[in-house]
């Protein structure tokens, strides 16, 4: 018996040695096609990232030097200047709204590699807002807060993002501190028609002349007293609303979906990788903006003093 399973397992292995292949890791050349990413801030400088793709074994994208880049606004021609710094080509120029740009890129044969537009959309208001400071509770009874904001509903399309950024102390002026905001529970029929799990949405199913959008958000913490029900902290904020233009309101949703298709879950079916969003002809890369209007900080109760401590 003993000589028979030794037989069977000699056997098992052989069969498997004999299915081994050699992963080849000599892998073809890769083109090294440009990447030109311009996104425009309405009220900020004008830069424009230049950079080369690489292979999977690549170290970062490599910054392209010697491009020439012309800006055409209004009557004048303006050239870009790198700035090794940043590795990208700038101008001291505010970007302004509802203003055509137009720029045109030339390679180090002062060929044109592609040129395109922009418009940033003038930055429509938060016309009225409100904190929430207990929105709901989850399934372990911890409330949360919500911002509620009212925004302008237009016979033209607009695209907007919410942004939610919590104040440090000792930051107050600078602060940029982001990871204590998560979104949680979107449940605003405005934002679910979006399908994506942050506050980007349109005014594709809005009625009347405005409309409010509710986002509920928790912060990194909770605390109880005198045995009482968990409430999640609050501190004091500020909110953002970005009056996107089509392209960068694309590029939001489809950079989502591509994020979640590069890393499949096994074993949850076939899953198909999605590109990410790209607009510039002849190159890889985004054109878009945006412009955006922001509150004066907002104090949930008990946060009064919160910068007096």
């Amino acid at each position: 018996m003993r000589n028979l399973l030794l037989s069977v397992f000699f056997i098992f292995i052989t069969g498997l040695s004999s299915c081994t292949k050699l992963l080849e890791d000599d892998f073809p050349e890769f083109n090294d096609d440009w990447v030109i990413n311009n996104i425009m801030i309405a009220g900020d400088s004008i830069e424009v990232e230049i950079t080369k793709t690489t292979s999977v074994n690549g170290k970062g994208n490599p910054p392209v030097e010697d491009a020439l880049v012309k800006l055409m606004f209004e009557n004048g021609t303006f050239d870009l200047s790198y700035d090794e710094n940043s590795a990208t080509y700038k101008l001291n120029q505010q970007i302004e709204t509802n203003k055509e740009y137009r720029f045109e890129i030339y390679d180090a044969s002062r060929e044109l590699k592609t040129s395109f537009n922009q418009i940033i959309p003038a930055p429509q208001p938060i016309l009225t807002i409100e904190h929430i400071d207990v929105a709901g509770v989850n399934d372990e009874g911890v409330s949360h807060p919500a911002v509620k904001i009212e925004v302008p509903n237009n016979a033209s399309k607009d695209y907007f993002y919410v942004n939610i950024r919590l104040l440090e102390r000792n930051q107050y002026e600078d602060a940029q501190d982001d990871n204590r905001i998560a979104i949680l529970n979107i449940e605003d029929p405005i934002l679910l028609n979006e399908g994506v799990p942050f506050p980007l949405f349109s005014n594709e199913i809005m009625t009347g002349d405005s409309q409010e959008v509710l986002i509920n958000y928790t912060t990194s913490g909770a605390s109880s007293s005198g045995g009482g029900p968990w409430v999640a902290d609050t501190f004091p904020l500020v909110v953002e609303l970005w009056t996107l233009n089509e392209a960068y309101y694309e590029f939001l949703k489809q950079n989502y979906q591509y994020e979640n298709s590069r890393y499949p879950i096994i074993g949850s079916g076939n899953q198909a990788a999605i590109s990410n969003f790209d607009n510039i002809e002849g190159a890889y890369g985004i054109n878009a903006g945006y412009s955006y209007v922001k509150t004066d900080t907002i104090y949930p109760s008990g946060t009064e003093n919160y910068f007096d401590q």
